[in-house]
């Protein structure tokens, strides 16, 4: 016969004992491997920080690399500059002649020259000598690399009539002996002049002579209306070579040759100075 109220339990002793040893051993073998278990969250930051750490040196060294450029660059590519830039000048400055006040690189050039009647008229003026000078001077002021050729024009016997220095179609190179051949030509030259001023005649065939630059000297407006001649020079003149004129005597006082000279010059890209004696 069962008893009442009597406690019916399924842990003994023994299960407890057992229960609580196999924990015991479960407590050791986690102490024990814990260490080996990697962290993956530890290695992973410090990879991070690493690769962080790297790119951080590079810019380090970029910026240092920069900065020794920006010591050093800007004065030697300033300096640079500045010695190109004063080569520049020079090499222009040397190349650069004055005639009569009329700045030019060229180096080839034909000079137009007046020998019409009007440049001596006796008891009035004698442009002659004063003509003379202004050659001598603008061959004085050329270089040793530069060629000339001179064309003289006047019509004394009512037609153009053109004389060459040195030849037809050709030039000379500048040097002593061609100096004094261009002062003894323009001396011969200045004891025939006589006539008409042909100039359009004269201008045609400086430019057939296709020089880089060409410089008329002349006291008068053409003997043919001026527009006509300037019309036809400017067309004529397909190279666009620059002509330069140098009104000689008193020119104030043409008001024709004025204006011829100054639509002559600015049609063809050149300069107009003023030469009078006195």
């Amino acid at each position: 016969m069962k008893r009442r109220g009597q406690e019916i339990n399924i842990f003994s002793m023994s299960a407890l004992d057992l229960f609580a040893s196999a924990m015991g051993v479960f407590i050791l073998i986690t102490l024990v491997l814990v260490p080996f278990f990697p962290n993956q969250g530890d290695a992973r930051e410090t990879e991070i920080i690493t690769l962080e750490n790297e790119r951080l040196k590079q810019e380090n060294e970029e910026l240092l690399k920069e900065n020794a450029n920006l010591k050093q660059d800007p004065t030697a590519s300033k300096d640079a500059v500045l010695e190109e830039r004063i080569r520049s000048l020079q090499d222009e400055i040397d190349k650069t002649t004055v005639l009569l006040g009329i700045k030019t690189t060229a180096s080839r050039f034909v000079f137009v020259v007046d020998l019409s009647g009007s440049i001596f008229r006796p008891g009035e003026n004698d442009y002659r000598q004063f003509i003379t000078l202004s050659i001598q001077n603008m061959v004085g002021s050329l270089g040793t690399d530069l060629d000339l050729a001179m064309i003289g024009f006047h019509a004394p016997y009512g037609s153009a009539k053109l004389l060459y220095w040195p030849g037809n179609m050709r030039y000379s190179r500048i040097v002593g002996s061609s100096r004094d051949q261009v002062y003894n030509t323009i001396r011969l030259w200045m004891n025939q002049v006589d006539g008409g001023t042909p100039t359009r005649e004269a201008l045609l065939a400086a430019i057939a002579l296709k020089p880089e630059e060409i410089i008329l000297l002349s006291d008068g407006a053409p003997s043919e209306p001026w527009r006509s001649v300037v019309r036809e020079v400017t067309r004529s003149n397909v190279n666009r070579i620059p002509i330069h004129a140098v009104a000689v005597g008193d020119y104030v006082t043409q008001r024709d040759f004025i204006d011829f000279l100054v639509e002559l010059t600015t049609l063809n890209d050149g300069e107009l100075v003023g030469a009078k004696p006195g």
